[in-house]
């Protein structure tokens, strides 16, 4: 029995092709048997099973059976299907160019089922009778089976009655006028000697024919007995429609496109009718088995459709695995496998999963979790080699070092009870899922580049906050240093006393002296201007002061901010982008070396002065000193009493100084209320910035729904949504609270009811975090002797946000499922959300679930995704196996074990094939592997295999299971 290697794959088939021996075709009759021979030779490469169709006899079939068999031939074929046509007693009703269509019966035979049973126990059943002639009483009726010479006698009766009505040959003219009664058809087919090796098939032209304003019953009741429908449309649309047309009638629509085929080609593009003109991929084994299972699954094993279906990359599909072991431990064979869904069997400790496993090592890129404390779960020794192959032709060795890429770095590995741990109720809840979720929607390039962006927003967030936080406390100490200066320039009321006398000492000296009322006036006015500027030349000193220390600050930060545009640009691998953004950040470049500038401006000498004569520092204190110099000469002439005078210097230099502080106190003070108005503008921006971090996670949450909604068909939803980790909050604050005077109690944040996942609203927090922002401010929060307010203010505000990802399935949240259903649940996050096509590598799924959700749920999901990417899954379940209909079973056996004998020569040893692969079991053959089928192995080793392929077969008629 043909079997491949690596299970179900996809073939086109033809089952619909006539032969020169067909009563009706166009390839010359027996003289054109080489011709036709070299035709199906020459058909596309990719068609290798036909079904060798003849009307009524099967002799076509047996002459391209010998020709296969004895003389070589057809060797592109790999299976001749026998398939005898009959038209049975139904008419459908064309128009009038065909008024009287008869529908066109097929029975397609396994081809174990050899051409003489197929003659003796159907064929020759077949009978029929008519009257032909009212004139020769005698010679009037014909009645016997069908036979190539009673069909000629037919037709030979109704010639010699038709008056040269009938011009066809005896044998074409008895065919066209014979139909076979159904109910005697279908009860001919009721043999034990052929009962379930066939299958039954309507053309679908004429089963069209018939009216549905006639007799509805009998012809819904053609096509829901056939198992097939066949059709020989003109393109793949065309047939595609017709299936589409059967689905809206609500008739049986399993149809196959075939050709039909009675002749060749009369050019290059063929027609309906031509050998070669179309096909149907299958996915099955080419037997009669394998041709059964489209009865099973249609939609999983037909397509129609130019391309071959399930398209994967070569690059992402393993093509075979090997054990390389020089003392016989492992088989040495191979391990081919399929595209699409490869489950691994066998009995307790028979290899399932140490096949699986060094798959995972070979590939993965990182084998951490295959660790156990440190070292791997299953260990050869230094003698054992393991190699993947991938379709694109790249190996791998499991030998490989860790810092070596993986050349399938993207697979992924569920280990046994992987799905189920996650599922546990401390852990569904907690940090380890919402990675895991979190990850695999990121693992689109566009999200997680989106969320990148978020977190390089968020992190510069932390440094706006940390600044802003540094910036409130510096003003604020800048407050409390404005107000002692305050205090160290004396009372500012005993300074204006003191001016007051000073300045009336002062003119009573100069009334002493004899100044004129005039004089003392231009005096006074001099020397006014004369203090002015003293006060002027003070309040410059600490203009230079200032601009200093703050283009010291600009340099820094410039230089810093001037880095990370460097290293942004060297990041940029397109140059248009580069040079879009180099030339738009070169303004940095330019603020940067102004401030450089700067520096070089307010630089002093050695001897305390400036260097820039034309800085303008330079300028004010040279103009100053000029005018200063001038009024001292003005000054002089006025007091020419030298002890008078002196005594004026003293009092005007105490007036002077007074009035300097009071300058300083009035201009402190003018600081102090600008501070305490930039005080309250820095605590606003430090809860605006608070409030914007909020709103970043609402914005990136938003984003990233986006993502989810891949898996709305699925009937699951990820929502997520913002939260506040109130147990890390609590814990940080009251780690800082002095325990003994603060009640935490007093604080409804610090609740310890409040989770990690907790309802989260930023109008509940935001009250909270603002009133112990103003306790800690105050000095009213107690804290401990370790701890200072500014930095318990960077506590309170830290980031304690977090983006939160729930997950809903048939309307439960991930948190309340049960562990069976959450295991599930995950699996399909893990396998759906995973951007990446590469194959996945899943041990025992199935653990913790119950029974209707593994036939519910797990099968239907593996059905489906198996169509996108390789799965390769370890399994004890039938319907695992069977009703998720695995195109590659690998059965692994252990010798010595379970109390199976085997004569293999190796200690763990596999093989694999298809669900169709069947064989009874010999009892004569040693290898318990080789000894049945891969059929057999399931019933024998899956704990309710046999059933459930009953159970699958009863479902769809086929009542007579093999096992």
């Amino acid at each position: 029995m043909t079997n491949s290697l690596r299970g179900s794959v996809w073939r086109k088939w033809d089952l619909h092709v006539h032969t020169p021996l067909s009563i009706e075709q166009n390839y010359g009759g027996e003289q054109g048997w080489e011709e036709y021979l070299n035709a199906l030779e020459s058909l596309h490469p990719d068609i290798k099973v036909l079904g060798i169709n003849d009307y009524l006899f099967i002799d076509g079939y047996t002459r391209l059976l010998k020709e296969k068999i004895e003389n070589g031939r057809l060797q592109n074929i790999e299976i001749l299907f026998p398939v005898v046509e009959l038209r049975i007693d139904k008419f459908g009703n064309l128009g009038q160019t065909d008024p009287f269509k008869r529908v066109n019966f097929h029975v397609i035979f396994s081809p174990e089922l050899s051409p003489n049973l197929i003659q003796e126990q159907f064929l020759n059943s077949l009978s029929s009778i008519y009257k032909v002639d009212i004139t020769d009483e005698a010679s009037s009726y014909w009645n016997g089976v069908l036979t190539r010479q009673s069909i000629i006698d037919l037709g030979q009766k109704l010639i010699d009655s038709s008056g040269g009505k009938i011009t066809d040959g005896p044998l074409k003219a008895g065919f066209n006028s014979l139909n076979v009664n159904y109910e005697q058809l279908l009860t001919r087919l009721d043999n034990s000697y052929i009962t379930g090796k066939y299958l039954t098939a309507v053309g679908k032209t004429e089963w069209d024919a018939l009216r549905w304003d006639g007799s509805v019953a009998d012809k819904k009741n053609i096509i829901n007995r056939a198992n097939i429908i066949f059709s020989a449309s003109p393109s793949v649309e065309t047939a595609l429609n017709g299936k589409q047309k059967l689905l809206e009638q609500n008739v049986n629509s399993n149809l196959l496109h075939c050709s039909d085929a009675h002749g060749y080609p009369q050019d290059t593009q063929t027609k309906p009718n031509d050998l070669g003109h179309c096909f149907t991929w299958i996915k099955a084994d080419p037997t009669f088995e394998g041709l059964k299972q489209i009865i099973f699954e249609p939609n999983q094993r037909v397509r129609i459709q130019l391309e071959e279906p399930d398209y994967k990359e070569d690059k992402l599909v393993i093509d075979e695995v090997k054990f390389v072991t020089n003392d016989n431990k492992f088989t040495s064979k191979p391990i081919l496998l399929n595209k699409n869904l490869n489950v691994i069997i066998g009995g307790k400790s028979s290899g399932k999963s140490i096949l699986l496993h060094c798959i995972a090592k070979t590939l993965l890129s990182d084998r951490s979790i295959l660790k156990s404390n440190g070292a791997y779960r299953y260990d050869f020794g230094e003698n054992f080699d393991f190699i993947v192959k991938m379709n694109s032709g790249l190996t791998q060795s499991i030998n490989r070092l860790d810092e070596e890429p993986s050349v399938l770095s993207e697979i992924k590995y569920i280990p046994q009870n992987y799905l189920s741990k996650l599922a546990e109720p401390e852990i569904k809840k907690g940090n380890e899922l919402l990675k895991l979720v979190r990850g695999l929607l990121l693992e689109d390039p566009d999200y997680n580049t989106k969320y990148n962006t978020f977190l390089e927003a968020v992190k510069s967030n932390d440094r706006r906050r940390e600044l802003l936080i540094n910036n409130y406390f510096e003003i604020k100490q800048k407050i409390s240093t404005l107000q002692q200066e305050i205090i160290s320039k004396g009372n500012e009321e005993a300074l204006v006393a003191s001016i007051a006398a000073n300045e009336q000492k002062v003119t009573l000296l100069k009334q002493q002296i004899g100044l004129t009322p005039e004089q003392i006036q231009h005096y006074n006015h001099y020397n006014v201007e004369l203090q002015k500027i003293s006060i002027e030349v003070s309040s410059v000193r600490n203009d230079y002061s200032k601009v200093v220390s703050f283009n010291n600050d600009a340099r820094s930060v410039m230089q810093e901010l001037v880095n990370k545009k460097n290293l942004l640009l060297s990041s940029i691998e397109t140059e248009d982008v580069k040079g879009y953004f180099a030339e738009r950040y070169k303004i940095l470049d330019d603020v940067y070396k102004s401030i450089i500038n700067i520096d070089s401006v307010v630089a002093l000498n050695p001897e305390r002065r400036f260097i820039d004569a034309n800085s303008v520092f330079n300028l004010a204190f040279q103009a100053k000193a000029k005018r200063k110099q001038e009024l001292e000469a003005l000054l002089a002439p006025f007091v020419q009493n030298e002890e008078i005078k002196k005594q004026i210097e003293l009092i005007e230099k105490s007036i002077t100084e007074d009035k300097q502080k009071q300058s300083a106190i009035n201009q402190i003070k003018s600081e102090i209320v600008k501070n305490v108005a930039a005080l309250a503008d820095e605590k606003s921006k430090i809860f605006i910035l608070y409030q914007d971090n909020y709103q970043q996670y609402i914005d990136i949450i938003s984003e990233i729904e986006q993502r989810a909604l891949s898996l709305k068909g699925d009937n699951l939803e990820i929502k997520g949504m913002p939260k506040f980790n109130y147990p890390k909050f609590s814990k940080a604050m009251l780690s800082l609270s002095d325990g003994r005077r603060i009640n935490s109690n007093s604080y409804t944040i610090y609740n310890e009811n409040l989770t990690a996942v907790s309802e989260c609203k930023i109008e509940d927090i935001l009250p909270s975090i603002r009133s112990i922002f103003d306790e800690i401010d105050s000095g009213r929060y107690h804290l401990n002797s370790k701890s200072d307010i500014k930095y318990a203010i960077k506590v309170l505000l830290d980031d304690y946000y977090f983006d939160y990802w729930n997950v809903i399935y048939d309307s439960d949240t991930l948190d309340q499922m049960s562990t069976g259903k959450a295991s599930f649940v995950i699996l399909m996050l893990i396998v759906g959300l995973s951007i990446s096509k590469a194959p996945i590598l899943i041990d025992q799924p199935e653990d913790n679930l119950d029974n209707r959700s593994i036939t519910k749920d797990l099968v239907t999901y593996l059905k489906n995704k198996k169509l996108e990417r390789q799965i390769i899954i370890v399994t004890h379940n039938p319907n695992v196996v069977v009703n998720a209909d695995a195109e590659n079973i690998i059965v692994a056996n252990q010798r010595g074990q379970n109390d199976v004998r085997s004569n293999s020569p190796y200690v763990f040893d596999y093989i694999n094939g298809a669900l169709e692969n069947t064989m009874a079991q010999d009892n004569q053959q040693e290898d318990i592997l080789l000894s049945m089928g891969i059929r057999e192995h399931i019933a024998e080793i899956v704990e309710g295999g046999k059933e459930a392929f009953k159970s699958r077969e009863k479902k769809y008629g086929f009542s007579n299971a093999r096992v």
